[in-house]
């Protein structure tokens, strides 16, 4: 994916969670493709995205839920 595509995406919530589910694949376990997102997010916007993983996973139960 192109950087510029990335942005994109990942500045999203709903793009957030595309990508680590693309990340899932090159993980381990969800808290390590959660922390490969946020390390994408801050190397390009400079801060993290969601407080921890907890806030993270009950934004993707809500959007699971629509």
């Amino acid at each position: 994916m192109k950087s510029f595509e990335l942005i994109e995406v990942i500045s999203t919530p709903a793009g957030f969670i595309q990508r680590y589910m693309h990340n899932l694949a090159f993980c381990e376990t969800q808290i390590e493709a959660y922390e490969m997102t946020e390390s994408e997010h801050v190397a390009i916007f400079k801060r993290r995205k969601y407080s921890g993983y907890d806030s993270f996973r009950k934004v993707k139960n809500r959007a699971k839920k629509k």
